[in-house]
């Protein structure tokens, strides 16, 4: 999961409310993933889709997410 972008132009969050909305974030999709699909490791924080900096990921590559390493390759 992109790492959470707590704040925006149209609501400029101080920094403790960008925790909240980044925990608040973080549990409703842990609460998701219990309930549909709970053998499924999540993954957060990442650097892609709407932030700063970015990582393009292109169709057809290949990612490989190693949870225990915390390390994640993209190949393509």
């Amino acid at each position: 999961m992109g790492r959470a972008r707590a704040w925006s132009f149209e609501r400029p969050n101080d920094a403790d409310a960008k925790r909240r909305y980044v925990v608040e974030q973080r549990e409703a999709v842990l609460r998701a993933l219990a309930v549909h699909a709970p053998h499924t490791m999540a993954v957060f924080d990442v650097d892609f889709g709407h932030t700063d900096p970015q990582l393009v990921i292109p169709y057809g590559g290949q990612v490989v997410v190693d949870g225990p390493a915390r390390r994640i390759t993209v190949t393509y």
